[in-house]
């Protein structure tokens, strides 16, 4: 009987195919903790092999890719005010023509003795 080892998923494209998974599964992963995806869209992990036999079909060549499909970032949404000022047109993130209620207030210089 013969005792060499055939192909299977852990020694075909150079053994690469575990760690390469492993990759794909830890961006997988945090992409689903990530609070700024949704939590529900699905996530998935494409493997894909290819085989190319020479013309004798007694060797050939395997190409393996893997790829994710992660969730995208959930857009985020804020206002913002503009202000006339003569014929310029300004963008703030903040109504300019609202006080702050709790304005940073100068940091203490200190005192010569």
């Amino acid at each position: 009987m013969d005792q060499r080892e055939t192909m299977n998923i852990g020694n075909i494209a150079k053994g690469s195919v575990p760690e390469v998974f492993e990759h794909a599964l830890t961006q997988v992963l945090k992409n689903i903790s990530d609070p700024n995806t949704s939590a529900t869209q699905k996530r998935s992990i494409t493997l894909k092999f290819t085989f190319k036999p020479s013309e004798s079909r007694e060797l050939g060549e395997v190409t393996f890719e893997c790829s994710e499909k992660l969730a995208s970032i959930k857009p985020a949404t804020g206002n913002f005010f503009l202000s006339r000022r003569g014929e310029r047109v300004l963008g703030f993130a903040r109504d300019p023509k609202q006080d702050q209620l709790f304005a940073a207030e100068p940091a203490a210089t200190p005192q010569a003795q």
